[in-house]
Formats: structure tokens, sequence, C-alpha cells
């Protein structure tokens, strides 16, 4: 799955959307699908705040995920429910921190995946917009595309970057129910204090 800030994001869950009309992976993989190269933002032009609920494993468990970006940093800061630990991603330096709030712990690796769309780009592959779609009170375009797998995904992208839903090999993986664009505190980007940082070899 491409992520929602090129992101990102892995995040997972129900989809409550109004879809256009299908198109299947052979015709969204095909030259024709990307016309024009037309193509989402995938990457938040602003400081942005979402919480998703997330569809996890074969018996559809729900929780919840929240993602936090600051276009000042292009960082982006991701926590789950009931999980001690903490994601933050520097888009600019391609690392991941990961904080464990029980240890006490950063430990940085190289980020995951190759590619990132820089705020007010579209995003590359191929995509075809296939209709409009209404999620958390916020208006967005819903838009196919095709996984590395071939598999079809589909995800609603406003206009400004937020991906507020997803549905991934024709099941619903991922639906936001809050958004805010309120600027965000530089420092939640950041280890706090006292925190042991290791840095794993790349």
């Amino acid at each position: 799955m491409k992520r929602m800030l090129s992101a990102g994001i892995a995040v997972v869950g129900g989809l409550l959307i109004a879809f256009a009309h299908p198109v299947c992976a052979e015709d969204a993989a095909s030259p024709s699908a990307s016309a024009d190269s037309e193509a989402p933002f995938v990457t938040p032009l602003h400081d942005a705040d979402i919480t998703y609920v997330l569809t996890t494993g074969p018996s559809g468990g729900h929780l919840r995920q929240r993602m936090r970006w600051t276009s000042a940093l292009w960082r982006q800061r991701v926590e789950t429910e009931g999980s001690a630990t903490v994601m933050l991603t520097d888009y600019r330096t391609h690392t991941l921190m990961v904080l464990d709030r029980t240890n006490h712990t950063a430990t940085v690796t190289p980020a995951p995946g190759t590619g990132f769309a820089a705020p007010g780009t579209p995003a590359t592959g191929t995509w075809r917009r296939v209709g409009q779609g209404h999620i958390a009170g916020e208006a967005c375009t819903i838009w196919d595309s095709v996984d590395s797998d071939s598999r079809l995904t589909t995800f609603c992208y406003t206009d400004d970057g937020l991906m507020l839903g997803a549905v991934h090999g024709g099941k619903p993986v991922v639906e936001a129910v809050s958004v805010s664009r309120a600027p965000q505190p530089v420092m939640i980007f950041d280890p706090p204090p006292g925190y042991h940082r290791a840095d794993l070899p790349h």
C-alpha cells in the first residue's frame, strides 16, 4: 500500500465511502489509467493531527491510531492505541525513531520505503480519480492505485494532502474519525529529555 506520506502511513481500518465506480487492477495499471499523469497530493501541505480507526487481523478488530505532521520539519508522529511505542519519522533525513515509553529509549533506523512526495508534489505511480467521498466531516477525492503485488488500493485524499481512508485488496483498512489542521508543537517530534538514543547500523 502506498503510504500517506508517500504517508502515509501504515494505517489500517474501516472505510465509509460512496464509490463512484469500481476499477479493476489491470485497468488501473494500464497507460490510459494515468492519462495526463493526474495524481493526488499524498503529503500534508500544512500541520495536521488525524485520528484513524484501524481494522486489524482476520477477526476485524478495531483500534485507534493518531498521526501528527509538522510541515516546518517534515516529520511525522504516529501513536497506536495500547502501544508503549511512538514512531517519529523524519522525511528530510529519511530516518525512523522508535520511542519506547517504558524503557525511555529512542532507537533510530533508516525509514522504510523508498519514495517520498514533498508537500505540493503529486504522488508518483499510476493513479485514477474515481469519484468524491466524505469522511470525518471532510470532502475528499477517491483515487485508485495498484501496489507492488498488483492489488487494487482505493484511497480518499483531501486536496491538501490528507489521507482520510483506504481500502486495500478489496478490504476496508482505515478511516479517519477526526481531523485537525491546528499548528503542531515541534517538540513532540523529538524524544523527550532523558531518553537514551541508539542508532542502528544502516
